[in-house]
């Protein structure tokens, strides 16, 4: 995509919203206005039916029922919902230990560091996803809750999901799966996973901003503890009047990737395995991680002896990228992720993450690696 003089390449901190989205959203704003929590008259129930409708979309992009879908403002808000969780089980049984990722996003990482419980964090491997290994190691009858990033927001790396989740059904555990970055990366069931809770995100899929879900698989609704009570909006699980056009963008999102997701998928990973070879094979730069198991769209490269900020910022307005994840960004300390992948405060500063996505294409690989060329030659 490109917005004016920019190139956009930076899909993993947001997605631009799809026109096919955006149409559905405009024809809510004026047919779905009521108050869905209006009973007494038959616009409020039309907007309560076209939530019904969305709320299918959503679950069965994850092989869930539509019951199975709390929505939520965004995926922070229903990653603070799993650490409450956490929190309530550690009252009820006394279990006050929390494992989640060492390349966690900071939503969940600030959330489980002010639960007042005993944080551990799973170490990730060369590729920069959690340890099953590790975590086999942690995991005990003191853990009240294991957290861990499905896909990660900086490199790219998928997690054995699958795995991680067999070690929590064993010990008991409930397991909680950030899955913000998933639906762009990998298909994901989670009942054939049997991973109970889940946090998705509008925007990180061609969906409206404000607009996420925690999604709670077959018998963990009694974890489930809302941040926000209002009213008793969503069976009491979340409180607030419910944000039609948003949460109906979204429901179109995630079909729109349901149908389109595999396909996609492979033309955006043959752009980024161009974008990768044209700077490895000019020695611009070099990718950081595993090249298997990564997100389609992700390119996460090292240009050693080159401070990224001031490469981000030279290239300016022709590329938008990140030095990490977009929450951090802007921040003096190198990026924990790269950190816990065993990168020196040095090399961490030298990396910027490029994002490929629905509206890349291959005019807009070779501009911006021609103008990243140009500027490294230039020193």
């Amino acid at each position: 995509m490109q917005a004016g003089d920019t190139i956009y390449l930076d899909y993993q901190a947001a997605t631009p919203v799809d026109e096919r989205v955006l149409r559905v959203m405009q024809a809510a704003y004026f047919t779905h206005f009521a108050n869905p929590h209006s009973a007494d008259h038959v616009l409020g129930w039309r907007a309560a039916a076209a939530i019904d409708i969305a709320a299918v979309q959503v679950a069965d992009l994850f092989g869930l029922g539509a019951d199975d879908v709390i929505f939520t403002s965004g995926a922070s808000e229903a990653n603070a919902m799993a650490l409450n969780a956490a929190k309530a089980i550690a009252s009820q049984t006394g279990r006050t230990e929390v494992l989640i990722g060492s390349g966690d996003h900071g939503s969940i990482r600030n959330e489980a560091d002010s639960s007042g419980l005993l944080v551990k964090y799973i170490s990730i491997d060369e590729r920069g996803a959690p340890d099953p290994n590790h975590l086999q190691a942690l995991i005990s009858e003191r853990t009240a809750l294991v957290s861990v990033i499905g896909v990660n927001n900086e490199n790219g790396a998928i997690a054995e999901l699958g795995g991680i989740a067999a070690i929590c059904k064993s010990y008991g555990i409930p397991f909680h799966a950030d899955l913000a970055q998933a639906p762009l990366a990998t298909n994901i069931d989670l009942l054939d996973l049997d991973i109970p809770l889940a946090t998705v995100s509008a925007h990180k899929l061609y969906g409206p901003k404000g607009i996420g879900a925690l999604l709670v698989g077959p018998g963990a609704s009694e974890l489930i503890k809302p941040v926000i009570m209002g009213a008793g909006q969503q069976n009491g699980r979340r409180g607030g009047t419910m944000p039609t056009e948003l949460i109906m963008g979204f429901g179109e999102a995630c079909r729109l990737v349901a149908i389109e997701g595999t396909i996609e998928r492979d033309r955006i990973s043959s752009l980024r395995n161009r974008f990768v070879k044209i700077l490895e094979e000019k020695q611009i730069a070099r990718l950081v991680g595993g090249r298997v198991g990564r997100h389609p769209g992700n390119a996460l490269m090292h240009f050693q002896g080159r401070n990224a900020a001031d490469l981000l910022a030279r290239l300016q307005p022709y590329i938008a990228a990140s030095t990490q994840s977009a929450c951090s960004s802007g921040r003096l300390q190198p990026s924990h992720v790269l950190v816990a992948m065993g990168l020196d405060s040095e090399t961490a500063s030298e990396c910027i993450r490029f994002s490929f996505g629905r509206f890349s294409d291959d005019s807009q690989v070779e501009r911006a690696t021609a103008r990243l060329v140009q500027e490294v030659a230039r020193g």
